[in-house]
Parts: structure tokens; C-alpha cells; sequence
């Protein structure tokens, strides 16, 4: 093959816009070092800087043998390692991330280089741009790319970064390749067993023309997760009555008055889930000719997520709203700490809530990719479809409640203490009030066309140029269904029953080092199969709760030109991408009161266009054998949250709280400039310094109001374009093999969000953005033992959700490998070894959202490769 094709290839299918990995077997054409037959972690390392050091843009990768010593599940516990990778985490499993300080949903994710469908099994979710990673497996990885700069030639959508996922390439990889792994998981929390199942095995034919890669994963997780919890913070005036005792209306005109962030409600909760993963992919590469290559992808995977939350409920807004009165008030920074709730005249003011949930998510794809590589001219067409679906399609719910006194008190740091007059154990005392079985389906649809063409001019410092186009039909729907005449005068009266008629044993080792001797820590406990049998005789009657349902279609249409320059000791790529995007928004809207009226609602649809010129430029400069210097000016866009677009309203009953939507919402855009310094000091050794700085035009801010749906108060969050601000920071890395088989991996990342003129208190925190963000890696590697502890950590930051901040979090990973025979590995492998807590409060610490552990995890297993 000819130096110029070689180039004309790997200038037209750079990284994210290929499917294919004939790419890199060019670029090991010109580049030896990518030649190294992957034996060890060491060599691992060398590929992954190789790929770094030879790329124009700001990148990070790590390869499927990195991926594999460490004790990472999901795709998004393998990214946490990167340098400027910030991981959310769910249930303790790694499920979003985030890239420079933004949030999950401003980062676009790919497979193979085109977007993977994604949708969530929570019942509560919020439908997000960002991708849910419990569905990807580490085991079908073939490498990560995270692109932390734009070439004009990629997508738009991302503020932070792009992550590709790339699959193993069926051509490159051996024929008759094969890798089985065997595991079982524990979780001491929940104190069940899992088997863990994984295989990969690779066909060639015999003529080598084509071959075929399958993957299959089986993952089972019997979780548990204790929380103390509270919800629907908001700013309420108190009206004082006799006694010193407060209400939310005003008694008299002489009744002094005051406003406190106070709470919705709260209490301690026990969440437990069965997970049952699927994951499939099918890889297949025809050469057609020596010039022509046909490849395919086939991705399928299946979550079942059933899972049931007990809660003891303490219910502070339904207690005033419903007359009663609230005493005995403390104070502190404006946030109601603590208060004595009295009885109503209403029949109950809080309660215990028991809840099943029939719950699943899936993403698939297809993806078909044509190349054809010319002497002078190469071009790639590509056609695909990714689908995500997922929800609940029962959530049943049964609320045991009382008219009783209660007190709460969060004015202690990751507590919140309940007492109650009658007692939570008093299980006769607690009579049912409520059964519904409601469902949520969310449905995420992504249909592509695509062609980009290279020529390879190779006159002077002109390279080659490249130019394409592509299409996109993108579609989101989202419907819920509640159920009616669930209250005492409908299918609760029916049956007319108590808790105590469901007596279930409550679980071991409830909040283990959460709260204190105070904490609400055992309370009646609900035997969840008796109560299905009851409601399972119940005629339920659902309808669409039309304040949620919405549908939103986006088209893009997005042509570039990009040059790529090169001379003797720099390379470069300058270009444009220009793309119009159409949206439509439709959803029901309400129009008249009462809520129950049937013209309450109608659908109304909202159409709109924009926009965007997004210039880039990328130059590497090689200032000597290893030292690389490289400098970025771009401008890129990321568009809104889908839920934050519907023009509808969309809440919770029994949290009381939700968020609007608004049609008209623009994209966040932005202005970025970095520049980079790396030393390769030896084949598996780099100290790096990156500087970034974003300059966002706008971010979306929210607004809280008090509004009645369904005669209920609730705290409504409306989004609205707001002032811009800037994204700035460092990141610092350092990995080095040192003697003896030891080695480390560190990384640092500093970075500093600010929004112009925002107002005083978090609303002027940019959401994802963690001021410090570290992971620190130390292994030692010999030729039977492979061993590494691995340390993640990053500072509190703001969600994104009204004024929820999540605090401080770091985790301390382990992995042993014992090699048996050639062909054999023992593994063992451990999560969150020091049983860490996750705590999220809103706008100050005395207004805690939410207190969690979720345990630790251990692995044991064998993997065997042939």
C-alpha cells in the first residue's frame, strides 16, 4: 500500500467518524510502536499513549487490556480513569459521566462513531441526552476514545468532550480468538451471590475475505441501598397562630410572618432491586475488494430492573397543607432545621409507603459502513438506526398512614432524625390510604445518513482535504399512566386494611454507619408478595397523565470542509461544520381548571429552527523526539435536555414537586481555546499539563415556584436561558512503569465554573462542575501476579436539579489477577472498599436530599482466552 493511500485513509476516517479499525492498521504503517503484540499491561499502556501522542486533538484512550485490569463493570467505570473524567453513580454502579466540568447529558456518546440510543428504568427520571452505561459491559470494548477538542469532520452536540466506543475489528483479530470469564459477585449489603457470565470468539473464513466477532454477557446484581432521604426544599412563608404554633395560611391579619427554605417531606428508605443484564454485539468486516470494505454492527442489550422501595415517610408540606400547624421552630441560615408537626383535622398527615415495580431499559443498533479506499480518493457511507426504550410498566403503590404528631430534625450533617407519636412499629395504627399502579415508557429513536470523502493532495504543507455530509432524524417520546380513585373512597376503601395485615421481616444491618441512636433505623416492615396478592385483586383504571406526556422530533442536516496540514514537525486540521436543526415540540397543555375538567388539556405543538457555524482548528507541534506541544480554538454547541424542551409540566404527587419545560430553549454554545504539553519520557511513561477554557454564552438556570396541580402545592423548577459564564481549569498526568514490576497512574483535574451575574447562593454554581478531581492508580506486575489498587475521587458539585449539591465522593478500588497457565487467569476484584456514603443536600447542609450506602461488591472468578 502507498504512503499517500495510507494517508488518504486515516485523514478521512480519523477516530469517531470511523466504524472501522483498518484505520489504525494504516497508521501502524507509518508507526511501528502500534505493531506491539498486546501481552501485558505495560504494552497496553505503550498502545494507548501511542494513539494519544500520534492524534492532532486533545484526546485520552485506553485500550480493552487496560480496561481488563481494572475492577470496572461498565463502560463508565473504565472512562472514570481518564484525565478530566467525572463519573455519577447509581445504586453504587458508575452510570454517567461527565467531561471538564459539565454534565453527563452536555457530552455526546458514541458507538463506533455514531450515537447510541439511550433511555432509564426509574420511574422518577427525567428523560436525558446523556447515556445510561449500565447498559454497555466493559467486555466489548475494543478501546475508548474521549475527544476533549472538536475537528469539524465529528458531530456536534458536546460542551465538555465526545466519547467513542470502538468494538474489536473481526479482521484484525485473530481467527478463532476466544475469551470466556466466569465470576461471582457479592454484595455484603444485600448478602446475595450473582453469577457474572462473558464471552467473546472471533470466525474467519477461510478465504479471509470476511469475518465475523460475536460478544454475549450475562450479568446478574442483587442490590440493596439504605438512604435517609428528604425532598421538595422550597421557599414557604409561615403564618404564627396561638401558641407560637404556624401554618401556611394566614390566620389573622395581625400574625407576624416568615419565609424559611422548607422541607416537601422525607424519610428512611430501603431500596432493593434484582438486575438481570443481556448484552450482545455482532462485528462483521467483508473485504470486498482490495479497495473496498463492507462492515457492520449489531448491538443489542437488555436491563431487567425489577425493584421494590420501603419508606418511612415524614410528610411536612401535606401536613400544612392540609391545616395543621407546625411548632417548636429552629432556625438556621433561613432553613426550617427542626419542627414539631401536630395532627390535622384531615384524616391522616403522613405515611409509610411500600412500592413494586415491574422496571427494564434497552438500547440497540445497526450500523452498516461502506469504505472505499482510492489512490487519491477515499470516501465512507454510512446508514444506521439506534433505539433505546425503557421504564416501568407497573408501579404499584400502597401508602399506609396515620394522623399523628411528628418531628424532624436535619439540623446534624448526613442525618435527619424522625420521631413520631405513633410509633412507626405500631403496625395496627397504620391503615391504608392510597393504591395506585401507574407506568412510564420512554422511547429514544435515532435514524442516520452519512458520507465524507477525502482527497490526498500531498503538495507542500497541504495534506489532504475533506468534506461530507450527514442527516439525522432524532425522536423522543415520553408517556406515564396513573391510575385513578386510588384513595380511601375508591380502591383503598376497598380494602379497608392495615399494615399489620403484611407483616415482613425487616432487613439486617439497616444504615450501618449513617446517622445515630435518634435515626429512624426500624420501623414496620411490609411483606411485598402478600400485598401484590391483595392488590392483584383490584380493578385498576389508568389514564395518561397528560401534564408529562410529550414528543419531540429533532432533523439535522450538517455539511463541513476541513484541510489537513502537515510539515516536518507539526500537523494540523482547520475546518468549519455548518448544521441546521429543526425542531418540534409537542406536548398537552393545560388551558383551563379544574385539573378533572375534560378540556383541561390540549395538544399543542411548537415548531422551530437554528443554526450553527462551528469553526475549528487543531495544530500538533513535535518539539523534539518526545516532547509534544498542541493548541485548539473551536466553537461548539450542546442543545438542551429533552424534558427541559417539552412544554408541558411534569411532577411527582407524592413528592409534590416536578419540572416545567420551554419550547424555546437555546442550545448551550460556546467559545474554547486549549492548549496542551506532553512529555513521553519512556515507552510507557507521560507527564502531561492540558489548560482549557470554555466561554458559554448562556446556561440554563431554573426557577422554583409553589403551583397547585391535581389540588396539590408543589414545587415547580421552570428552565430559562440565562446568563452566560466560563468553564475553565488544568489538568495535570503523570504514569510511569517503575522498577521492579511497580508502576503508577495519576491524574489531576482543576476546574473553575462561573456564571456571569448570577444570583447570590448556588444558583451561580455551573452544574457538573467539580473544583478538584483526582485518580490514582498503583500496580505491580509480574509475569504470574497482576496487582492494582485504584482510587477515584472528585468534590462536591452542583446536579443541575434545582439547588441539589452532591458532596465530597471517593472510592477505593482493588484488583488481583493470578495467572494459572498460558491460557488461564484467576480473578478477583473489589468495589468501594471503604464502604463510602453519598450525600446530596439543596442549597445549604441543613437541607439534606439524600444520605445513601450502598455497600461493597467483591468478584471471584476465572477468565480463559484461546
Amino acid at each position: 500500500m502507498s504512503a499517500s493511500l495510507i494517508r488518504t485513509v486515516s485523514c478521512c476516517v480519523l477516530f469517531i467518524t470511523t466504524a472501522s479499525d483498518a484505520v489504525e492498521q494504516n497508521q501502524a504503517a507509518e508507526n511501528s510502536i502500534e505493531r506491539i503484540e498486546i501481552r501485558a499491561f505495560h504494552d497496553s499502556v505503550v498502545k494507548s499513549l501511542s494513539n494519544k501522542r500520534h492524534n492532532q486533538q486533545v484526546s485520552d484512550t485506553i485500550s480493552a487490556e487496560d480496561i481488563g485490569k481494572f475492577p470496572d463493570k461498565n463502560v463508565a467505570e473504565a472512562l472514570q480513569r481518564i484525565t478530566g473524567i467525572s463519573l455519577s453513580r447509581a445504586q453504587g454502579e458508575g452510570e454517567r459521566i461527565g467531561v471538564r466540568g459539565t454534565t453527563p447529558e452536555q457530552n455526546r456518546t458514541y458507538l463506533n462513531g455514531q450515537y447510541l440510543a439511550s433511555a432509564d428504568w426509574w420511574i422518577s427520571s427525567q428523560p436525558s441526552r446523556g447515556f445510561n452505561f449500565i447498559l454497555l459491559p466493559s467486555e466489548i470494548v475494543s478501546s475508548l476514545e474521549v475527544f476533549k477538542t472538536p475537528q469539524a469532520m465529528q458531530d456536534e452536540g458536546s460542551l465538555g468532550g465526545a466519547i467513542n466506543i470502538k468494538t474489536r475489528d473481526p479482521l484484525f483479530t485473530p481467527s478463532g480468538y476466544g475469551v470466556t470469564t466466569a465470576q461471582f459477585q457479592y454484595s455484603d449489603l444485600s448478602d446475595k451471590l450473582d453469577p457474572q457470565l462473558s464471552a467473546i470468539y472471533n470466525y474467519h473464513s477461510k478465504s479471509g475475505d470476511y469475518a465475523v466477532l460475536f460478544t454475549a454477557t450475562r450479568r446478574d446484581r442483587s442490590l440493596r441501598r439504605d438512604g435517609l432521604e428528604s425532598w421538595g426544599w422550597h421557599d414557604r412563608t409561615l403564618y404564627q397562630g396561638d401558641n407560637d404554633t404556624w401554618y401556611a395560611t394566614q390566620q389573622s391579619p395581625q400574625n407576624k410572618s416568615q419565609t424559611l427554605w422548607f422541607p416537601g417531606g422525607g424519610g428512611s428508605a430501603i431500596f432493593q432491586q434484582q438486575r438481570e443484564l443481556h448484552a450482545y454485539t455482532v462485528n462483521a468486516a467483508f473485504q470486498l475488494s482490495p479497495r473496498l470494505r463492507l462492515n457492520s454492527h449489531l448491538l443489542y442489550s437488555h436491563l431487567n430492573a425489577d425493584n421494590n422501595n420501603q419508606n418511612f415517610l415524614w410528610q411536612s408540606a401535606k401536613s400544612i397543607d392540609l391545616g395543621g400547624g407546625v411548632t417548636h421552630l429552629q432556625v438556621q441560615d433561613a432553613t426550617l432545621v427542626s419542627g414539631h408537626y401536630l395532627p390535622t383535622t384531615a384524616l391522616f398527615n403522613t405515611s409509610m409507603e411500600a412500592i413494586w415495580r415491574d422496571s427494564q431499559v434497552s438500547t440497540k443498533s445497526a450500523h452498516l459502513d461502506l469504505v472505499y479506499d482510492g489512490i487519491y480518493w477515499s470516501s465512507q457511507f454510512q446508514v444506521g438506526l439506534s433505539q433505546g426504550s425503557g421504564g416501568t410498566k407497573e408501579d404499584v403503590t400502597s401508602q399506609f398512614s396515620a394522623n399523628t404528631q411528628f418531628h424532624v430534625d436535619t439540623s446534624m450533617r448526613k442525618n435527619i432524625v424522625a420521631s413520631y407519636g405513633i410509633s412507626p412499629l405500631d403496625a395496627p395504627s397504620w391503615f391504608i390510604t392510597e393504591a395506585r399502579n401507574d407506568s412510564q415508557d420512554g422511547k429514544d429513536k435515532s435514524y442516520f445518513a452519512q458520507a465524507d470523502f477525502a482527497y490526498d493532495i500531498d503538495f507542500k504543507q497541504l495534506d489532504a482535504i475533506k468534506f461530507g455530509v450527514k442527516f439525522k432524524d432524532h425522536q423522543r417520546d415520553f408517556l406515564r399512566y396513573r391510575s385513578k380513585d386510588g384513595g380511601l373512597d375508591g380502591l383503598a376503601g376497598e380494602l379497608g386494611t392495615t399494615l399489620a395485615a403484611y407483616p415482613g421481616t425487616f432487613v439486617d444491618d439497616y444504615l450501618r454507619g449513617v446517622g445515630s441512636d435518634n435515626t429512624l433505623k426500624k420501623y414496620s416492615f411490609a411483606d411485598i408478595a402478600l400485598l401484590a396478592k391483595d392488590f392483584n385483586t383490584l380493578n385498576f383504571e389508568q389514564e395518561i397523565e397528560k401534564a408529562s406526556r410529550f414528543h419531540i422530533t429533532e432533523k439535522t442536516a450538517a455539511a463541513y470542509g476541513q484541510m489537513q496540514l502537515a510539515g516536518e514537525s507539526y500537523a494540523a486540521n482547520i475546518g468549519v461544520r455548518v448544521v441546521k436543526t429543526f425542531q418540534d415540540s409537542g406536548a398537552f397543555k393545560r388551558v383551563a381548571s379544574p385539573i378533572d375538567a375534560p378540556d383541561s388539556y390540549i395538544w399543542h405543538e411548537e415548531s422551530r429552527d437554528y443554526s450553527d457555524i462551528l469553526p475549528s482548528a487543531n495544530i500538533k507541534f513535535d518539539l523534539s523526539e518526545s516532547l509534544i506541544s498542541r493548541f485548539s480554538i473551536a466553537r461548539v454547541m450542546s442543545r438542551a435536555q429533552f424534558h427541559h424542551l417539552m412544554p408541558s409540566t411534569n411532577y411527582n404527587v407524592t413528592q409534590a414537586q416536578g419540572q416545567g419545560g420551554n419550547a424555546n430553549l437555546d442550545p448551550y454554545r460556546a467559545a474554547q481555546f486549549d492548549v496542551s504539553l506532553e512529555w513521553y519520557f519512556d515507552d510507557a511513561g507521560l507527564a502531561s499539563i492540558a489548560l482549557f477554557n470554555k466561554e458559554v454564552e448562556s446556561f440554563i438556570e431554573f426557577e422554583r415556584k409553589l403551583e397547585r396541580h391535581e389540588g396539590i402545592l408543589m414545587s415547580i423548577d421552570r428552565p430559562n436561558n440565562g446568563a452566560g459564564g466560563s468553564i475553565r481549569g488544568v489538568e495535570l498526568s503523570y504514569q510511569q512503569t517503575l522498577a521492579y514490576g511497580f508502576g503508577l497512574i495519576a491524574n489531576y483535574t482543576y476546574v473553575d465554573g462561573k456564571r456571569d451575574n448570577a444570583e447570590v447562593g448556588l444558583r451561580d454554581k455551573v452544574p457538573g462542575t467539580s473544583k478538584h478531581s483526582t485518580n490514582l492508580t498503583a500496580y505491580y506486575e509480574n509475569h504470574q501476579f497482576s496487582v492494582r489498587l485504584s482510587y477515584n475521587y472528585r468534590t462536591q458539585f452542583a446536579t443541575g436539579v434545582g439547588e441539589t449539591m452532591m458532596d465530597n465522593y471517593g472510592q477505593l478500588d482493588g484488583s488481583l489477577t493470578v495467572k494459572l497457565s498460558d491460557n488461564l487467569d484467576a480473578q478477583f476484584e473489589f468495589i468501594n472498599l471503604t464502604d463510602e456514603q453519598i450525600y446530596t443536600y439543596d442549597r445549604n447542609e441543613y437541607a439534606p436530599t439524600g444520605v445513601y450506602v450502598n455497600g461493597r461488591r467483591y468478584y471471584a472468578g476465572l477468565r480463559y482466552q484461546f
